[in-house]
């Protein structure tokens, strides 16, 4: 609705609750409800919600053991076997080159962790123009990337990410892929929020997908399609804005999949 509010509906939705039990809470008086000045209807304080939000998922998270951090090499040997499931072993980067990458970028892998065991993860870079724009246009896939190409997260200017791997154990059932993708995307936005907060500038987020899966989420996400076309025909690069109204899309979208997980 506006900076400081959300409306009945935005707010049912970002706490991820049906209706009849929404307005059970605010009648509780555990959702505050206002009505500014001049308005009839009712409006809730964007600053409770989030927070409450926050709350929710944070016992949600604590209660089933899951956890999300940088990865180390044994989370890496972990995200190797779901990175084979996934897309198959011709198109993971073998070990060495992983622990490699991650010594020259301390950010680029995270995992997902179910009572410690990887249930997915994330994997981002800064390149340079260059080698950016070959990823972007299919001249060179995320298999060829090189150590030499990897450069560490700049602090106090501009620079962009690009998302190498955003994925869940194909091996899950689709109910948990679909609860633990949510976390993951949430958890993603968490840690762009805090490195933003600590000087860590990027303005823009890249990426390629190569399935209508992926298609499909990337789009939800907010990500548009680039006008110039990859010369692959299966891969298609996308690219969003980091702002406020992304980061509030990626906990909407976050809180649907734990509503869901939760019926």
């Amino acid at each position: 609705m506006t900076d400081q509010y959300y409306t009945a509906s935005e707010a049912q939705q970002r706490l991820g609750l049906s209706k009849a039990m929404f307005f059970r809470k605010v009648k509780q008086g555990f959702i505050r409800k206002v009505v500014p000045p001049g308005m009839k209807q009712g409006v809730y304080p964007r600053r409770d919600i989030d927070g409450l939000a926050l709350s929710m998922q944070m016992l949600f998270e604590q209660d089933q053991g899951i956890t999300f951090g940088r990865s180390m090499i044994a989370d890496q040997i972990e995200e190797l076997e779901i990175g084979a499931r996934a897309f198959g072993r011709n198109f993971i980067t073998p070990l060495p080159e992983r622990i490699l990458f991650q010594q020259k970028n301390e950010f680029t892998f995270h995992s997902l962790k179910v009572e410690g065991t990887v249930v997915g993860y994330i994997s981002m870079f800064f390149f340079s123009d260059e080698v950016l724009d070959q990823l972007l246009t299919g001249k060179k896939i995320e298999r060829e990337i090189k150590v030499s190409d990897v450069q560490p997260f700049p602090r106090l200017e501009p620079f962009t990410i690009y998302i190498d791997v955003m994925v869940i154990d194909p091996a899950l059932s689709s109910h948990l892929r679909t609860l633990f993708a949510g976390i993951l995307i949430s958890r993603f936005a968490d840690l762009l929020l805090h490195l933003r907060s600590n000087g860590y500038l990027f303005d823009k987020i890249y990426t390629v997908t190569s399935s209508s899966a992926g298609e499909k989420l990337v789009r939800k996400l907010g990500f548009q399609e680039l006008e110039h076309k990859s010369l692959v025909p299966a891969r298609v690069p996308f690219v969003v804005p980091f702002d406020q109204e992304h980061l509030h899309a990626l906990q909407v979208q976050q809180h649907k999949v734990l509503s869901f997980a939760r019926r």
